[in-house]
């Protein structure tokens, strides 16, 4: 495409899409879950992806990885198609390359999102589903002890909503990171993703930066950074470190169908990297945002009767995907209550995930009482965060849960 023809086709989308991304919400219409968080520029990269006719996983995709895994402090990315194919990819890796077996326990929190639960069963491994920390809502360390038994291999910690899960009581086990939820946050001053031999991230579009769908997996791991690779497309070798070895000992297959993994099809797409490539640069400044948006919320909230919220741990920083609460009483109640004032709610993920109705399909154990896991699930909800919102959706918020309470 020639300069002139690209400058007019930037133009045109420019027009298109002015005012987005979306930088500052105007609070008085509302406090909505999220906001349009790509703009002209994510447009333009994957419109020029498409008209490359190079779509597929391609030099986009590479840079992407590259991009991602140095962010985490790690040496492999491998991008997939969605979050939950992440979280899926990584454990499947695992019990492929050897580090985990079927048969194996690993420690999930009670209050998470499905599909980190859902796989680990998916793969031949045993959840262990334990209670999560009340002043995180994180991995709980000391129910995670009383859960282990001799064959507990791996502790699958979730960065919940954004806020960092402790990480160090698990050392003696194979550590699992899903930060799905917590681009951009840290512990102990280093990035979520890089503590455990794998981590997962999802680029959906209501997280903190997105590819409309997408997700990854990020791991030093060389074994398992190529397994993954043959994982996600097929089983096939084209994309392994070791495909030239793999190749000259099956002779008689030909090497562009050589298949040594019972694979998937989990591949992402140019238009996928395009989006990402140009969100990256976004994500710091629009982490800060949502941090202080975080921190000003807890400030108001704090005080008043019948609600708990949750300020950052010590040590981490907060990458305030959304906003959690705990109310005594009347959730129901009070959740409608907001949505009458234009503040959208959630329930916190899939709360208690041992009384969701597909857990009784799910080969798990539930050895320790799920405490704060059940307050989740019968007090709990959140509403949204974003780099767009500021202290008016704080006053907002601050103003509906203060004339609830009073009422």
């Amino acid at each position: 495409m020639s300069p002139e023809r690209r400058a007019a086709l930037a133009a045109l989308i420019e027009a298109e899409m002015a005012g987005l991304p979306v930088e500052a919400h105007d609070a008085a219409t509302g406090h909505p879950l999220c906001v349009v968080g790509f703009g002209a520029e994510e447009v333009l990269a994957a419109t020029l992806a498409m008209i490359s006719t190079e779509v597929t996983m391609g030099a986009r995709v590479r840079a992407f990885e590259a991009v991602w895994a140095a962010r985490c402090g790690k040496r492999h990315g491998v991008l997939v198609n969605s979050g939950s194919s992440a979280n899926l990819l990584l454990l499947a890796g695992l019990v492929e390359a050897g580090h985990l077996a079927p048969g194996d326990e690993v420690l999930v929190p009670a209050v998470g999102w499905s599909t980190t639960l859902f796989p680990v069963a998916q793969v031949g491994l045993v959840p262990v589903l334990v209670d999560v920390d009340p002043a995180t809502l994180c991995l709980d360390p000391k129910s995670a002890a009383a859960a282990r038994s001799p064959r507990t291999r791996a502790a699958f910690a979730v960065h919940l909503l954004g806020q960092a899960a402790e990480m160090a009581p698990y050392e003696d086990l194979l550590v699992l990171e899903d930060a799905c939820g917590a681009h951009g946050a840290t512990i102990g001053g280093r990035p979520v993703g890089s503590v455990g031999l794998g981590a997962t991230f999802s680029f959906f579009f209501s997280h903190h930066i997105t590819t409309i769908e997408g997700g990854i997996v990020v791991t030093d791991d060389d074994v398992l950074a190529d397994t993954l690779r043959s994982l996600r497309a097929h089983g096939w070798v084209r994309e392994r470190s070791d495909r030239a070895a793999l190749e000259a000992a099956s002779p008689e297959i030909d090497p562009r169908f050589l298949f040594v993994s019972p694979g998937y099809n989990l591949r992402p797409t140019e238009l996928t990297a395009a989006f990402g490539l140009v969100q990256d640069r976004r994500l710091d400044a629009w982490v800060a945002r949502r941090r202080a948006n975080h921190a000003d919320w807890c400030a108001r909230l704090a005080g008043i009767p019948g609600l708990t919220v949750f300020p950052e741990a010590p040590g981490t920083t907060h990458a305030g995907f959304a906003f959690p609460l705990l109310v005594a009483g009347d959730r129901g109640g009070c959740m409608a209550a907001l949505e009458a004032r234009g503040i959208a709610t959630r329930p916190i993920s899939g709360s208690n995930l041992a009384r969701q109705p597909a857990f009784a399909r799910v080969p798990a154990r539930t050895p320790v009482p799920l405490t704060v896991a059940d307050a989740v699930h019968t007090n709990g909800f959140f509403v949204g965060n974003s780099h767009a919102f500021g202290p008016d959706h704080g006053a907002r918020l601050a103003d509906a849960l203060h004339t609830w309470s009073s009422s």
